[in-house]
């Protein structure tokens, strides 16, 4: 990788607001708090999603295409290049042209022209990359670290209260009734969010944001903010996500203790790599899945086994390009296929993989899936290891760091990556921009 001037990131920030450039420091603080408003709305708007209380799935990603989803990312990315042309200081916006970001983008429109329907992938694909585009923005509008402790503090709570609120005043939306599909969620809570899966990431998110203010000093929000999320998570009654919450926060903070950078990764890319041979290595290798017996005897990870099994049959015929974005799941090689007769249940209907690894293949091709790899994996993990000295930085970095790690191991079970308008995908991304700037440049210190 080039040598990069490392110059202050505000976070993303702006050198145009210098002594004397803008005007009287009236001014200045004006503009610095309409800014930090701005941040707060878009970040808020990523994490709490543009529909909130959708009820539910959706039936297939290419018929239901909402508006609202289409065109308020559409709206909220132009909003965020806006912010880059006026406040983003040359040398950062260049750090995020990242060659491989510009690369899997890429792949992402042209495995388009594979889908059946290569006019609705395409459109899919681009409002995805407007998605993250938009999350880039999130990154860009605080004038100063203090600032962006604001906007995370005031997502958190506007998230968490809108959730509760729903639980409370709305619970045929924010808990999972009764008539459903999955009958077994009834009673479970989801808040503003289509699923209890998904609310359980997002409040595991916020549980580290949590754990993020408590070290810079802000105590009571910190455990306001925790405990109402730990809360809400547990009566999401996601296994999963009670099961990794303490368990990534162990992998990433234990390296402080020794004063490393280096343990953190290598704990994070061994859990990963175990998790990964668990899963998917169990269905594509009799070995793997004789060790997994041997470990775990009778573990399909609640079906989830044989749907990939399933899934790796009928991909095969354009494993190595893909099928689109949005493309595999609702299309007729699907819902035309026969199940094999040795599953428990018919997979045919369902919207995704359960595994966002296996998902991005389908979409863009086992090429595709490895550069992913790369964008999501491999690189956060350099950044991270190469974050500039400082303690801001270092302290937001372990942010960044411990909302990767739960969502990359989540992958394993759920899709999420690469999912416009979700707000899990929309916290990984801004994980992975977050550790590519912090690589690069140091956090603008509080104003005075």
């Amino acid at each position: 990788m080039p040598a990069v001037e490392r110059r202050d990131w505000r976070p993303m920030h702006d050198e145009t607001i210098r002594s004397g450039a803008i005007g009287p420091a009236f001014e200045h603080r004006v503009l610095s708090a309409a800014r930090t408003l701005a941040a707060i709305a878009l970040i808020t708007l990523l994490v709490m999603t543009l529909v909130p209380f959708p009820m539910g799935y959706e039936a297939t990603p290419v018929e239901s295409s909402n508006p609202v989803n289409k065109y308020g990312y559409a709206f909220l990315a132009a909003v965020a290049l806006i912010a880059h042309l006026l406040f983003t200081d040359k040398r950062v916006a260049l750090t995020l042209l990242r060659p491989a970001w510009l690369v899997l983008a890429a792949w992402l429109l042209l495995g388009s022209l594979n889908s059946i329907w290569p006019d609705l992938a395409f459109r899919a694909a681009l409002f995805t990359l407007a998605a993250m585009v938009a999350a880039t923005g999130a990154l860009s509008l605080p004038p100063d670290a203090r600032a962006f402790r604001l906007c995370l503090t005031v997502m958190a709570l506007l998230v968490l209260g809108l959730c509760y609120f729903g639980v409370l005043f709305y619970p045929a939306a924010a808990i999972h009734q009764s008539f459903e599909i999955e009958t077994q969620n009834s009673g479970l809570w989801r808040g503003i969010y289509s699923h209890k899966n998904v609310a359980g990431q997002v409040m595991a998110a916020l549980g580290f944001v949590a754990v993020y203010l408590w070290r810079c000093g802000d105590r009571k929000l910190a455990l306001l903010i925790g405990l109402l999320s730990f809360a809400f998570a547990y009566k999401t009654g996601s296994k999963t996500t009670l099961a990794l919450i303490p368990a990534v926060i162990v992998i990433v903070l234990a390296g402080r203790v020794f004063g490393s950078r280096i343990l953190p990764v290598f704990l994070v890319l061994a859990a990963v790599t175990l998790l990964g041979l668990m899963t998917l290595g169990s269905v594509m290798s009799d070995t793997l899945q004789s060790v997994l017996d041997w470990f775990l005897p009778g573990t399909t990870f609640t079906g989830r086994s044989d749907l990939w099994r399933f899934t790796l049959e009928l991909m095969q015929s354009r494993q190595w390009l893909g099928f689109g974005v949005d493309s595999f799941w609702p299309g007729p090689i699907v819902l035309t296929a026969e199940p094999p007769f040795e599953l428990a249940w018919d997979p045919r209907g369902i919207v995704n993989a359960h595994n966002g690894y296996l998902d991005l293949a389908i979409a863009i091709g086992w090429p595709g899936l490895a550069m992913g790899v790369l964008v999501l994996v491999l690189l956060p993990m350099k950044d991270y290891a190469r974050c500039v000295a400082g303690r801001d930085n270092q302290v937001l970095a372990d942010l960044f760091l411990m909302i990767l790690t739960f969502m990359l191991l989540n992958s394993f079970l759920e899709s999420f990556l690469f999912e416009r308008g979700n707000p899990s995908w929309m916290l990984t991304w801004m994980s992975v921009v977050g550790l590519r700037l912090l690589a690069r440049h140091r956090l603008q210190q509080d104003a005075a």
